[in-house]
């Protein structure tokens, strides 16, 4: 069992961040060239890999309340921080997508809201691993609200909406990738600005307990965080928000770490920070926080860390 989040002084981070954000990132960053290895075929469902043999086992393939959801046929996967409990969705974008929390095998699951014309959309873990953070917002209408962000207490099913604001209306994005701060008492998301075809993006930061949103980082989206001081977002492209590069933000300002082949799409942090995980085409990559070496690893959509050492893949069957 994993060792929970600690405190991680996300907006502390942030002043330099801001700052350091107007500037050019200088840094040449390394090509994610990886392995030469040509990745195995994608399975028919979700796995685990293991990253120090390359084994891939299936998910078992458990069944939520709702026979339709099952354990391993997720399209994203997050796992809590200290491992006993899994989120994940089984479609994307439709009228009515299906998410569920479950133990981290997939056994004695429950659907999130099973009723309705519902979206759900990348939950994240709290620290404690007590509660999730996702998107929800109404499947039936045109595809341009944002909806809300919704934190659920997962032991009592208690839910508290965020309030983000006032809501560009000149834009039809909607996906807000929020991801908890380590200490657990904020949410980081990301929000465009500007009308479809100019868009950008930036990073904003929102207490849990109810405040206005507070700008992080500019020119920034899909926040990664774990237990080290160090987090990761991405430098998004105009036209849809994933990457051209992955960028580390720390105390001391911004290092661009690895530049994307296709585009950077879905990053996640290790438990320890020493990792990150990310989509970019058609593979799963994992770059060393460290030096930047990285390696292709799989063939997939998204991967979520199980463990330091092991990711959940879910392969892109669509």
């Amino acid at each position: 069992m994993r060792l929970l989040l600690v405190a991680l002084g996300v907006l502390l981070v942030a002043t330099a961040c801001n700052s350091a954000s107007e500037r050019t990132d200088t840094t040449p960053p390394t090509k994610a060239s990886g392995d030469t290895t040509p990745p195995p075929t994608v399975p028919d469902g979700a796995f685990f890999l293991d990253l120090q043999t390359g084994e891939q086992t299936p998910l078992p393939s458990a069944r939520v309340e709702d026979s339709r959801v099952r354990f391993d046929e997720g399209h994203y996967y997050a796992v809590s921080p200290d491992g006993s409990k899994a989120y994940w969705e089984n479609t994307c974008c439709s009228a009515a997508d299906m998410a569920a929390v479950a133990g981290s095998d997939g056994s004695q699951g429950r659907r999130i809201d099973p009723r309705g014309r519902i979206n759900y959309y990348a939950g994240g873990w709290s620290p404690d691993s007590t509660k999730i953070v996702y998107q929800e917002r109404d499947g039936s209408g045109d595809g341009i609200a944002y909806g809300d962000l919704v934190v659920e207490d997962t032991n009592s099913g208690r839910k508290a909406r965020i309030d983000l604001g006032p809501e560009s209306p000149e834009s039809g994005w909607w996906y807000l990738a929020p991801t908890f701060s380590p200490d657990g008492r904020n949410v980081i998301f990301q929000l465009p600005r500007g009308p479809d075809g100019m868009t950008k993006w930036d990073l904003w930061s929102v207490p849990v307990s109810g405040s206005k949103p507070k700008l992080l980082v500019k020119n920034a989206a899909q926040a990664a965080t774990s237990e080290s001081p160090v987090w990761a977002f991405v430098r998004p492209n105009a036209d849809f928000f994933d990457g051209t590069r992955l960028v580390l933000a720390t105390s001391d300002g911004l290092r661009p770490l690895v530049e994307a082949s296709v585009g950077i799409f879905e990053p996640k942090m290790s438990p320890d920070g020493s990792k990150i995980a990310y989509a970019d085409g058609d593979s799963i990559y994992v770059v060393e926080v460290s030096n930047g070496e990285t390696s292709e690893v799989a063939l997939g959509r998204m991967a979520a860390w199980f463990d330091d050492d092991t990711l959940i893949v879910a392969p892109d069957t669509g």
